[in-house]
C-alpha cells in the first residue's frame, strides 16, 4: 500500500502542477491551437509532410479542447451542475475517440466511406467545442484576455464546423462547388488536400469577404454558405454588445481603479 501511494503521489503532484498553471491560460492555449490547425497546411505546403503536422496539430487542438470541457467553473446548483459536466465530459470523449480514431485509421487505410465518417465525427467533435466555449463565454462577467480567447475562439471555430459540412457535401455531391478542382476518386490524398481550400472558402463566407473564386452550385450548399454568414455577423453583433455590456455592468469604483492602474 505505501508503495503504491508512492508510485501515484508524483503523478498526482504533476497533474496538480500542470492544472495549477495551465488552466487559467486554456482558453488562449485553444486559441493558438485553432491558429496553428489553420495555418500549418498553408505553410506546410499539400504534401505527405504537410498532412501529417496537420494531423499532429489537429490531435492537439483535439487534447486542448477536451481539457477545457473538462475544467468548467461551476456556478448554481452545485448538484445539478456537476451532473451536467459529467454528462458533457463524457460525451466530448466519446466524440474526440471517434475522431482520434479515424485520424489513425485513415494513416493505414484509404477509404472513401472512412472519409466520409471521419468528417461527420470531426464535424460533430468540433461543433461540440464550440457551443461549450461559446456556453463560457456567455457565463463571463468580465472582460479579461481569457474572455477574448474564448470569443475570437467561437468564431474560428465556427468556420472549422463549417468547413467540415462542406468537406462532407463535397463527399457526397462533388458538384457541390465551383472553383475546386476535386479528384474523382474516394482516396485520402484528395478529401485532404481539398479541406484546406474548403476552409478557406468557410472563412471568407463567415467573415462575408466573398471574393467569388469559389462558388457554392448546389441548393444544400448555397443555403449552407448563406446561413454561415448570417451566423457570423450575428455573431459579431451579439459578442460586441455582450461585452460592452459586461464593461458597462462593473460597479464604477472598480471601473476607475482600472483606468488609474498603470498596468491595467
Amino acid at each position: 500500500m505505501v508503495v503504491g501511494f508512492s508510485a501515484s503521489s508524483p503523478l498526482k503532484e504533476l497533474r496538480t502542477a500542470i492544472g495549477r498553471h495551465f488552466a487559467p491560460h486554456r482558453h488562449s492555449a485553444l486559441l493558438i491551437a485553432i491558429i496553428a490547425a489553420f495555418a500549418v497546411r498553408p505553410l506546410a505546403g499539400d504534401t505527405e509532410a504537410g498532412f501529417a503536422i496537420f494531423g499532429v496539430v489537429s490531435v492537439v487542438l483535439l487534447l486542448v479542447a477536451l481539457y477545457n470541457i473538462n475544467v468548467d467553473e461551476l456556478v448554481g446548483e452545485r448538484g445539478r451542475l456537476l451532473a451536467q459536466s459529467r454528462r458533457r465530459i463524457i460525451l466530448g470523449w466519446i466524440l474526440a475517440t471517434l475522431a482520434a480514431a479515424e485520424r489513425i485509421v485513415s494513416i493505414f487505410v484509404q477509404s472513401g466511406t472512412l472519409n466520409l465518417v471521419g468528417s461527420v465525427s470531426w464535424l460533430l467533435f468540433v461543433l461540440f467545442v464550440t457551443l461549450s466555449e461559446l456556453r463560457s463565454v456567455l457565463k463571463q462577467r468580465e472582460v479579461t484576455g481569457e474572455t477574448i480567447c474564448m470569443a475570437v475562439s467561437v468564431y474560428l471555430l465556427m468556420g472549422f464546423s463549417w468547413a467540415y459540412l462542406y468537406a462532407i457535401m463535397v463527399q457526397r455531391h462533388p458538384e457541390s462547388f465551383s472553383g475546386i478542382v476535386v479528384a474523382n476518386h474516394g482516396s485520402q490524398t484528395s478529401i485532404h488536400s481539398i479541406f484546406p481550400i474548403l476552409g478557406y472558402f468557410s472563412l471568407t463566407t463567415l467573415s462575408t469577404i466573398g471574393f467569388g473564386d469559389i462558388t457554392p452550385v448546389s441548393l444544400q450548399a448555397r443555403y449552407a454558405a448563406v446561413a454561415e454568414g448570417i451566423t457570423g455577423q450575428f455573431y459579431l453583433a451579439v459578442l460586441v454588445a455582450r461585452l460592452v455590456g459586461m464593461q458597462m455592468s462593473r460597479p464604477a469604483g472598480q471601473q476607475t481603479e482600472s483606468s488609474l492602474d498603470p498596468q491595467g
